[in-house]
């Protein structure tokens, strides 16, 4: 970027640079070798910085309608802001996500907010709704227990905290009329406490041959005062004619529950996502407040 042609981005960049400082120092809190510490998180902000200016370059900041390729179209809120591919996707990967192939765009505040939202669409899939009208919330979350439990092994085995989950954080609703689910549990570090790390909040939105998820991630404190986001989002995630639920499906899709997006029978990749952030939270802390600081400036911007 070229400071003279866009001088109102310059003091949100000084500032930026301090977050990112601040997320140096939560890498150097990593276990390591001192010096090698110290070269891969100066390497990890510097790419980190270049990610997000990237971002700011297409950010689509709310109130707006965007298109989500031609299955879907998105309401971006006031105070968020749209990111699309490929520049989502290389932000991630510089924040140390997980590859996710199936990620279309996120969503980030454009305010000083701690939040960020992925969208991913997975196709192939259609979800038989009938056993929601009918489902136990207590039995669901017996089963995400054991499911948790069960995985836990596995974490292990690949360097990751294990995890239990304590109780829901947004119970289970499924919406039969617009074919959307919203739920969320609060799942700490085995023994740890509930307000530690990060939290999730999971919105699905379903079509006839795939569906949306949208995955709300905020440090663990503050993620149920995020709920309204979430639902807001997912309300306003609306699919095309001919990719609705009730449209006819043209070619073959797997029928699958709609409870198996509450207690999938093997670990995915959402599973690992959350174990990573978990293992985490202080670097993506301080990422999100770099994101926040520089979407809310390059918004700004676009105003002035």
């Amino acid at each position: 970027m070229t400071i003279d042609r866009r001088p109102p981005m310059f003091a949100s960049y000084v500032f930026a640079r301090h977050l990112l400082a601040i997320a140096t120092v939560a890498f150097l809190l990593l276990p390591g070798p001192a010096s090698a510490q110290e070269d891969e998180g100066a390497r990890k902000a510097q790419v980190l910085q270049q990610a997000v200016e990237a971002m700011q370059k297409v950010l689509q900041p709310g109130p707006a309608v965007t298109a989500l390729g031609d299955r879907a179209t998105l309401k971006v809120p006031q105070g968020a802001g749209f990111v699309r591919q490929p520049e989502a996707g290389v932000w991630a990967s510089a924040s140390g996500y997980p590859g996710d192939p199936n990620l279309v765009g996120m969503l980030v505040p454009t305010s000083e907010q701690n939040w960020v939202v992925f969208i991913d669409y997975r196709s192939g899939v259609r979800f038989d709704d009938d056993e929601a009208r009918n489902w136990n919330a207590e039995d669901l979350l017996a089963r995400l227990k054991a499911a948790t439990e069960e995985g836990n092994p596995a974490r292990e085995k690949r360097g990751e905290p294990q995890l239990e989950v304590r109780d829901w954080l947004v119970r289970p609703r499924y919406d039969e009329g617009q074919h959307t689910l919203i739920w969320g549990a609060n799942t700490p570090e085995k023994g740890g406490e509930a307000d530690e790390g990060t939290g999730n909040i999971h919105g699905y939105v379903l079509g006839n041959e795939g569906y949306f998820e949208l995955t709300l991630v905020s440090p663990a404190a503050e993620v149920a005062s995020h709920v309204p986001i979430a639902q807001s989002l997912v309300a306003g995630l609306q699919f095309t004619a001919g990719h609705r639920y009730q449209d006819a499906v043209n070619g073959q899709a797997e029928v699958r529950p709609v409870t198996s997006l509450i207690t999938p029978t093997s670990p995915d990749l959402r599973a690992t996502v959350l174990a990573y952030l978990k293992a985490n939270w202080l670097w993506l802390l301080a990422v999100l407040l770099v994101l926040a600081i520089l979407a809310g400036s390059a918004l700004r911007a676009l105003r002035r």
